[in-house]
């Protein structure tokens, strides 16, 4: 299905709109000059009431009227016009009557009444024909009561507004038309940025993730859509620049330990052995097979993190008890290079204890690896306004400035060649700060003269 146009949809809304307005506007004049022109044609007869009253009582005899019938017929003007003075015997002393049309009754104001327009009767006649009539009382020359009769034709009124109404229609169509006309014209020339924009967009694939849309020069109905899309690219970008280098570092990490278990198989192979050396190569090779994994498991876990497909099992955990199961899980590796354990923590914490077990873990390994001999590793707590801080401070190398901003990502190490059984090759900051997202929190590591502070901030619920 063809998808509709925008600028045609507005070009006939605007269309309709004008088409309305002059509809409007039409019907407003069309009443009043309908108004108008039935006001001027009372007006009319109400002074031909007068002056043909005024003539019969000036006159010498109905006679000398009744000689003179021109006179009349110019005074009305046209044949649509009728004048008619009558006798109390109902003969006609001036009968101007063009289409000798039967009159019905009428009553007729008083000789003293001014008449009104409202004393105007309008009548449907046999024929079809619409009809103003006045009547009125009258006297004669000699006092003789008289009735006049002033009337008029309507139908040169309503071929009039016949007109007017055709002339309506048509201006009120032209317009619709010319609006719709002019308002698809100037809606496609104000649509052009968005066409390009479009062509702007259409321009931009993978190995173009970097560039921009250019926001100078842009309306600003558009302004905030290009500034979305902007943001938008800057993400795709840092998405595909990070799963580059994570395919990179991934493939390089999985290349060591294969490449150490053809190297040792392939010597095995080539060369017969004794029993304790095969046994060796054999417990060689189950480290490499552990370190490998132990990469997969990391990595599945950061991708459900990531998808969110993991439900946070939440509860009230006791601080200090989960201290402490961590403390004893690690003393044995602690002890093997004289440094103590302490655990600070108190007080409880909303969170899922697997993964808050596995954050701290992930965090007290790193110390227990890479602190000094004979020194103190704490965990402690620390509040702020809306935030619990736990954190696990160790003694050891101090951290260049330039790698605290890297700890968190994906098989980053400072120094690569310290690889040890049990590394969690690279992964383990990167499961921390997964862990933290999952949690709605965030983590942060310093590190000087003092020691290296890894923080854990966990949101409080109001």
């Amino acid at each position: 299905m063809r998808s509709r146009s925008i600028a045609w949809r507005l070009a006939l809304a605007f269309a309709v709109v004008c088409a309305l307005v002059l509809s409007a506007i039409g019907v407003f004049l069309y009443r009043s000059l309908d108004s108008e022109i039935a006001y001027r044609d009372d007006l009319a007869l109400l002074g031909r009431l007068e002056q043909v009253r005024a003539l019969l009582a000036d006159s010498d005899s109905l006679g000398a009227l009744q000689a003179r019938p021109r006179l009349y017929q110019n005074m009305l003007g046209n044949l649509d016009s009728l004048l008619l003075v009558r006798r109390a015997d109902g003969s006609n002393v001036i009968a101007i009557n063009p289409r000798q049309r039967e009159l019905p009754p009428l009553n007729a104001i008083a000789r003293e009444q001014t008449p009104q327009r409202r004393d105007v009767l309008t009548w449907q006649a046999p024929d079809g024909a619409e009809l103003a009539l006045l009547s009125g009382e009258a006297q004669g020359p000699n006092g003789e009561p008289l009735t006049v009769i002033a009337g008029k034709v309507l139908t040169e009124r309503e071929q009039m507004l016949a007109s007017y109404r055709l002339r309506l229609y048509l201006a009120v169509g032209l317009g619709a038309l010319l609006a719709f006309a002019l308002g698809l014209v100037l809606l496609r020339r104000g649509l052009q940025p968005l066409r390009q924009l479009s062509a702007a967009v259409r321009g931009i694939d993978l190995r173009s993730l970097d560039q921009r849309l250019p926001a100078s020069g842009t309306p600003a109905e558009l302004l905030e859509p290009v500034q979305a899309i902007n943001g938008m690219l800057a993400r795709l970008d840092d998405s595909v620049q990070r799963l580059s280098q994570f395919s990179a570092d991934l493939a390089h990490e999985i290349r060591t330990p294969l490449h150490t278990l053809l190297a040792s198989n392939g010597q095995a192979l080539n060369h017969p052995r004794s029993t304790a050396e095969y046994q060796e190569l054999l417990a060689s090779n189950m480290e490499e097979f552990e370190r490998l994994k132990r990469m997969a498991e990391n990595l599945m876990f950061l991708a459900r993190a990531e998808q969110a497909e993991r439900a946070l099992d939440l509860r009230t955990l006791e601080l200090h008890e989960v201290g402490n199961e961590l403390c004893d899980y690690f003393e044995a590796l602690a002890d093997d290079r004289n440094i103590r354990l302490e655990n600070a923590l108190h007080g409880e914490l909303l969170a899922d204890q697997q993964l808050l077990q596995r954050a701290l873990g992930n965090l007290l390994a790193n110390a227990v690896r890479h602190a000094d001999e004979s020194t103190l590793i704490s965990l402690r707590r620390r509040d702020e306004p809306g935030v619990c801080w736990l954190q696990i401070h160790n003694h050891g190398p101090v951290i260049a400035p330039e790698h605290l901003g890297k700890l968190f990502d994906r098989f980053y190490r400072v120094d690569p060649s310290r690889t040890q059984p049990g590394d969690s090759g690279g992964l383990g900051l990167a499961i921390v700060q997964s862990i933290m997202l999952l949690h709605g929190g965030q983590v942060r590591v310093s590190s000087d003269a003092s020691g290296t502070v890894f923080e854990l901030g966990f949101v409080l619920s109001q």
